[in-house]
């Protein structure tokens, strides 16, 4: 895939999941309330870190970022049509 800049936010939401999701046998007996959480709270956040990953790929593809995109100098025009800088 390339290079990556900041994905600070999928790493911390992902590593929050990937907790959630090895202590949910852990604590399955002890109550059906813990369940019903864990059955809540685990998707949600798997989805929060696909949703992070999405957004920051996006974030960077449209701030130029992307490995795969030349650095390309755009052309800036003046209001009287002259070529700027």
């Amino acid at each position: 895939m390339g290079l990556v800049y900041n994905h600070l936010a999928t790493l911390v939401v992902a590593a929050f999941a990937t907790v959630l999701t090895l202590l949910w046998p852990m604590f399955v007996d002890y109550a059906a309330v813990l369940d019903l959480v864990f059955l809540l709270a685990v998707p949600i956040t798997w989805f929060l870190a696909a949703v992070c990953f999405v957004a920051q790929i996006s974030a960077d593809y449209m701030h130029g970022h992307e490995p795969t995109q030349k650095s390309i100098k755009k052309s800036v025009y003046t209001a009287d049509g002259n070529l700027s800088g």
